[in-house]
């Protein structure tokens, strides 16, 4: 296959070369080609919805190191979000019903049903994982659904069908509500508890803000007494925590840049964030990395991220996606070493249960790494991306289609990644005495 893009996915790759229309291996799109603009439809086996179209410059930004066959008849490219190739080959036409549908059409109940129901028993990865029959579920959900069934209600079914799947990448968008099914981390549990036996009103998600908000205070002002910085849109923040130990807070793997959805300007402003974060604390004996509230992003910023950091390439994990009734080949994805300076010391990476999606694709991408210490809890267990997905009425919802196996072949999808040491996040006795607890272990032990 002939390379038609840069390695580095900076280039613009002219997408008017590939007029025509295209089926994607895997990931259920069809994309069709003009001369000046493109449309993307979303194809499950009894539907085929447009749901994006947009200009050729467009395109470009969001698929990056395009890769054509000789004859034009495939190509394979990467979403600049995302760390995976995806394949697509030439159709001669349009399946037959790619078509604008009518209102009545895409307010029908029934068809809302089948393109939902079908769109998770295509795609979704996860479903042995999570011991759930899905056909089961077709049989017990598809008689409650008729052409007179409100959308409220039909709203209420979906939920009702996706809440066993205990899965925070699984979410449900609709004017009628919102549903995301992650599963409930113990973190959420204590801090119930806390304002049970309290009898404190508040919500655990408000509770949990004040929390870490006071903690992130703690530290700037009892623990980085020296050097203390934030930059990339407030989501990297570093300084000492004595002469020998560096501390770096990755707060999100997304909006680095300070813009919603550019994935390629987030990867401009982590590069620039950590060539100072190594220019400054570059030579100390130790770095720790503060993951803990890191809730995920863009999987590219996160392997950026993690090859300043990084020794040498190594795999970092593999990933598959749903392909009819298989998957996809394995990919192996690996970290890059950055080509600019690299941090060269002992690591101490922090996570909690908050840990989730692209951090801990950071963390799967370090996990080799010879001088590492995970401090903390488990991971939160949602690495798969969030495939997004819209149905015929313009509800909108993700899943996930992927299965990621780390370099030795383990999963940690709704597990978590465990830690070399546990310590609990935001425990009472912690925030009472006015310490963190995993800072001070650290900087009490013999490991630094």
């Amino acid at each position: 296959m002939s390379k038609s893009s840069d390695e580095a996915g900076d280039s613009v790759f002219d997408f008017a070369m590939l007029q025509g229309v295209w089926r994607s291996r895997g990931y259920g799109n069809l994309l069709e080609i003009g001369p000046e603009g493109y449309t993307v439809y979303e194809e499950t086996r009894v539907s085929c919805l447009p749901v994006f179209a947009g200009s050729l410059d467009e395109l470009a930004e969001h698929y990056v190191d395009v890769r054509v066959s000789p004859r034009r008849q495939t190509f394979d490219t990467q979403r600049a979000a995302g760390v995976a190739r995806v394949g697509f080959r030439r159709l001669k036409a349009l399946p037959h019903g790619c078509t604008t549908l009518g209102e009545g059409r895409r307010s029908d109940p029934e068809f809302n049903f089948e393109v939902f129901w079908q769109t998770f028993a295509e795609h979704y990865a996860l479903f042995d994982l999570k011991a759930v029959d899905w056909q089961s579920v077709y049989s017990t959900y598809r008689l409650q659904v008729s052409s007179k069934t409100k959308q409220a209600r039909l709203f209420e079914i979906f939920v009702e069908m996706l809440r066993p799947l205990a899965d925070g990448h699984v979410q449900l968008h609709t004017t009628c509500g919102h549903f995301t099914g992650g599963a409930t981390i113990p973190l959420y549990d204590r801090l119930a508890a806390e304002l049970d036996k309290a009898d404190d009103t508040r919500d655990v998600a408000s509770y949990l803000a004040d929390l870490r908000e006071a903690l992130r205070d703690r530290i700037r002002e009892d623990y980085l007494q020296v050097g203390f910085q934030r930059t990339a849109s407030g989501h990297l923040e570093w300084g000492r925590l004595n002469g020998d130990t560096g501390y770096l807070a990755i707060r999100a793997m997304a909006g680095l840049s300070g813009r919603v959805g550019r994935p390629r300007l987030d990867l401009q402003a982590a590069d620039k964030a950590m060539k100072q974060v190594i220019e400054q604390l570059g030579q100390l004996r130790t770095m720790v990395v503060d993951l803990r509230g890191n809730a995920g992003g863009y999987d590219a910023v996160a392997l950026r991220l993690a090859g300043y950091l990084t020794d040498r390439k190594r795999l970092a994990f593999s990933k598959s996606a749903r392909y009819g009734t298989s998957y996809t080949g394995k990919q192996n994805i690996y970290v890059q070493p950055s080509q600019a300076d690299r941090y060269k010391g002992r690591l101490i990476v922090l996570t909690s249960g908050l840990t989730a999606s692209a951090a801990e694709v950071f963390v799967l991408a370090l996990l080799q790494h010879p001088q590492l210490t995970l401090i903390g809890e488990p991971t939160h267990g949602i690495l798969s991306d969030a495939m997004e997905r819209h149905l015929p009425n313009r509800w909108f919802l993700t899943l996930s289609n992927e299965i990621y196996h780390a370099f030795d072949g383990e999963l940690y999808e709704d597990c978590g990644i465990p830690p070399h040491i546990e310590i609990p996040f935001l425990a009472q006795d912690g925030r009472e005495s006015g310490c963190d607890p995993m800072l001070d272990y650290i900087l009490d032990s013999a490991c630094i």
